[in-house]
């Protein structure tokens, strides 16, 4: 076998990959990006998919394929494991048909901590979020007990990765191009954002770890910080001194109201200027104990 090595350096103890083939849906991705390359280094037999054409990729079998469709998995053989990179309410109940067709030992989903964060928020947008990710999360479960099949459910806090996220990436881009940023607040409320490389590193020591079976894990980052360091160092990531201007949160919500108008800016919603001034902090001390997560710090 191959012993599992962590992108932080340290072996996840005890533990040696078995050759699987395994399916990522969602592999474009930013976790994909890293998954993928992982996984075929240990020696994988990988079977990716995306609803566009792929260049070829040494060690990766693309098929182009949409979730959405009916009976997309029909063109699949047999998996020994499924990573799912797409929004979990994609999984609807055409998930017991493809696990029924795949027959996976395990299935690897990502929710997030915005089960909890925007459960009661004040826009009825962010609560039907967070109602979707809870749905999801109690039907893979029920499907996987369903099928006999094992399941991981990933909680990560914001994943970052410049130039492939949104959230940090928008930030960084307002900040090129106004030079300062707006603050509700002192800025003083905590964040814990996570690299999408460690997830994908999470998702590879999971594959090899049968005890840490039918269990959800909150992924968030190696650092604790306030809103407002973690803007600065995206301005100092520009080689600016960091700038701020204080806004009442009722101007920030007239500001992303008239941006949502825009397609580019249609997934921001009015509760994320509240949200600006909430603390978002999760222990991740139970993924690190059962498998050995060690999340670097915030570094943009």
């Amino acid at each position: 076998g191959v012993v599992a090595i962590s992108c932080f350096g340290n072996a996840v103890a005890g533990q040696t990959a078995s050759e699987m083939r395994v399916l990522v849906t969602g592999a474009t991705s930013m976790i994909g990006d890293f998954l993928l390359p992982m996984l075929v280094d240990a020696g994988h037999e990988v079977v990716a998919t995306s609803r566009r054409e792929r260049e070829t990729q040494q060690g990766v079998d693309w098929h182009c394929l949409d979730l959405v469709r009916e009976n997309w998995f029909h063109s699949l053989g047999r998996v020994d494991a499924w990573i799912n990179l797409t929004a979990i309410s994609l999984l609807d109940d055409n998930v017991e048909r493809a696990l029924a067709h795949l027959r996976p030992q395990r299935l690897i989903v990502f929710s997030s901590t915005s089960r909890f964060t925007k459960r009661y928020a004040h826009g009825e947008q962010d609560r039907g979020f967070a109602e979707q990710l809870m749905r999801g999360e109690e039907r893979v479960e029920r499907i996987c007990r369903t099928q006999g099949a094992s399941w991981h459910i990933i909680r990560p806090t914001m994943i970052y990765c410049l130039g492939r996220d949104k959230n940090l990436t928008l930030i960084l881009r307002f900040i090129r191009r106004f030079r300062v940023f707006p603050l509700v607040g002192s800025g003083g409320a905590l964040r814990q954002p996570v690299h999408a490389e460690d997830l994908a590193w999470a998702c590879r020591a999971l594959l090899d770890r049968k005890d840490c079976a039918d269990k959800a894990y909150v992924l968030s980052g190696g650092e604790v910080l306030t809103y407002r360091e973690m803007v600065s160092r995206l301005f100092a990531k520009l080689g600016l001194r960091p700038r701020f201007v204080r806004v009442p949160v009722m101007l920030l919500r007239m500001l992303i109201g008239i941006l949502h108008i825009f397609p580019h800016y249609r997934y921001l919603t009015m509760d994320m200027a509240d949200r600006m001034d909430m603390d978002m902090v999760f222990s991740h001390d139970e993924a690190a104990r059962d498998f050995g997560y060690a999340p670097r710090p915030f570094r943009p």
